[in-house]
């Protein structure tokens, strides 16, 4: 198997289809898949999450620690934060770059404008990802959802 990491963002993927992604994660795992949680954050609420639904995965990575640990975050005085755009915007497919991900499951037409990874693009409404002109089914079996995304970037 020529896939070994795959990418899940958090808010608007995993957070909207938690018992799916649980199956899903799982079952990847089981195939010696690493998966990537890949998110804004914050780490905490994800961690949290992921506690709560039982959703395993490798690695926790997110922007707005990536960022402040490098001092690249501005706090305003409303308690609110400001990166950049263009970092924050880029920071997912550098880190799938840098981290040989095989695909990245996420739900922002943004952020995949950055991609050279290949990138799913996730529908919550409609359960569905396209991944390469292909449509991919996030209703279906956690199994052949999986398979379906291996053969792709396989």
């Amino acid at each position: 198997m020529i896939c070994k990491k795959i990418g899940v963002d958090f808010h608007g993927v995993l957070n909207t289809n938690p018992l799916f992604f649980q199956k899903f994660c799982d079952m990847a795992i089981s195939k010696n898949v690493e998966i990537h949680i890949i998110s804004g954050g914050p780490r905490e609420t994800i961690e949290k999450f992921s506690v709560i639904h039982q959703i395993k995965y490798s690695k926790l990575w997110c922007i707005f620690d990536h960022f402040e640990a490098k001092n690249e975050v501005e706090f305003l005085p409303d308690g609110s934060f400001h990166v950049e755009d263009e970092l924050w915007n880029s920071a997912k497919a550098e880190y799938c770059r840098k981290n040989e991900i095989s695909v990245q499951i996420d739900d922002s037409i943004i952020y995949g404008r950055y991609f050279t990874t290949p990138y799913c693009l996730y529908n919550e409404k409609t359960k569905t990802g396209t991944l390469s002109e292909k449509k991919i089914s996030f209703s279906h079996s956690a199994e052949q959802c999986l398979n379906s995304i291996l053969n792709v970037v396989s």
